[in-house]
């Protein structure tokens, strides 16, 4: 059997990892976590673009809204918030 792939949110710097999941499939090993923010990120713009800028998202008897909005600029404040 194939070990399943899980993403997950660093709690100090919010990066999204991902990696393997242990036997008790609540974690991910420590030996196969990789920094997968930058493609994620991607990966979520691709998404919202393919549905025309946005999405939702429903599960566990919650409700989100993904808007993604593109935005002209220098590109100086890139990454921040």
């Amino acid at each position: 059997m194939s070990k399943r792939i899980r993403l997950a949110v660093t709690a100090i710097n919010g990066r999204i990892i991902a990696g393997h999941e242990n036997s008790k499939s609540d974690a991910i090993t420590e030996g196969s976590r990789q920094d997968v923010t930058s493609d994620f990120m991607k990966a979520l713009i691709d998404k919202a673009e393919y549905h025309g800028g946005a999405f939702d998202i429903a599960g566990g008897g919650d409700h989100w809204d993904v808007i993604v909005t593109k935005r002209s600029g220098s590109g100086e404040n890139e990454g921040k918030k």
